[in-house]
């Protein structure tokens, strides 16, 4: 049996043990300053609370999406599902597409609030900012949540883990065991 390595910390040691945290794959899209859509994925994403309603969303303050941010700001969080590994990879940067040609990937739509939400996706939130604070690199963005739009079949979720896109969890259809959906 092979005796498990500790290293010292540094940004690479970080990098390499956090691709073994598998992760939901997310797009988060906003309107930009110049009212144009911008988006990044993500995986640094997750909940806050139930009540009130909302979420957390880690961005590189260098990310094209990071000015949109703001606080009052409207933002979306979508949730992949299995088949649209090519809309994470557009929006992750592994394909040329940049800026607003991003959103020629998958089936976008503008909400009430006029934020893009992307169809098929598990379920997308649409979000407002409350808060934003700095740590290192990156803001962490406090969302609360304003309307939760649910796929019509969920299917499984994407994953991002060790490098690779894979899926997880429920085929088509929801799960109603606990009365909910």
């Amino acid at each position: 049996m092979s005796a498990d390595v500790t290293v010292p910390a540094s940004s690479e040691a970080f990098k390499q043990g956090m691709r073994a945290l598998a992760g939901s794959v997310c797009v988060v899209a906003a309107n930009g300053p110049d009212g144009k859509p911008v988006g990044l994925t993500a995986t640094a994403v997750t909940s806050l609370s139930a009540d009130p309603p909302s979420l957390i969303v880690c961005v590189n303050r260098n990310a094209g999406i990071a000015s949109a941010l703001g606080v009052g700001a409207q933002f979306s969080v979508s949730l992949l599902a299995h088949g649209q590994e090519e809309v994470a990879q557009a929006f992750g940067g592994q394909k040329t597409a940049k800026g607003v040609a991003r959103f020629a990937f998958g089936d976008w739509v503008r909400s009430e609030r006029d934020v893009p939400l992307l169809m098929g996706a598990n379920v997308s939130f649409e979000c407002e900012v409350a808060m934003v604070t700095d740590w290192a690199t990156h803001h962490i963005v406090i969302g609360l949540i304003r309307d939760a739009r649910f796929a019509a079949a969920q299917t499984a979720a994407l994953v991002y883990h060790q490098g690779r896109y894979s899926s997880i969890g429920a085929g088509p259809g929801r799960r109603k065991e606990d009365g909910n959906v």
